[in-house]
């Protein structure tokens, strides 16, 4: 009797679909993080604070940041959005760190 489809190691990735390639998986995570991005990016705005005289970075839900120049509330959506990616990537540890860091606190150990 020869192998049964179970007992043939060459024919084990046919049951799941077709093994992706490297290429492939960079492709569909490098794709992951600009979607990511871009909504997160679309996601906040920045405005005119009420004194006219700096801005504040809204989303739907509510102010996030500010009164602050301009340039201070585009690095804090592209910090947010930064975090937004590692988050969905799965990251959420490396995510959290970055946030204390970013908000004055030590380096976390990630790996104990």
């Amino acid at each position: 009797m020869g192998a049964s489809r179970d007992d043939n190691p060459e024919r084990e990735g046919e049951a799941r679909g077709p093994v992706k390639t490297n290429e492939q998986i960079i492709q569909e995570v490098v794709a992951l993080m600009a979607d990511t991005w871009l909504a997160a990016c679309e996601r906040r705005v920045v405005a005119p604070s009420l004194d006219g005289a700096s801005f504040v970075v809204l989303d739907s839900r509510a102010k996030l940041f500010g009164p602050a120049s301009g340039d201070e509330c585009r690095q804090f959506v592209q910090r947010m959005a930064a975090l937004d990616v590692l988050r969905a990537l799965g990251t959420e540890r490396v995510a959290d760190a970055a946030l204390r860091v970013a908000n004055g606190a030590k380096a976390p150990m990630l790996n104990g």
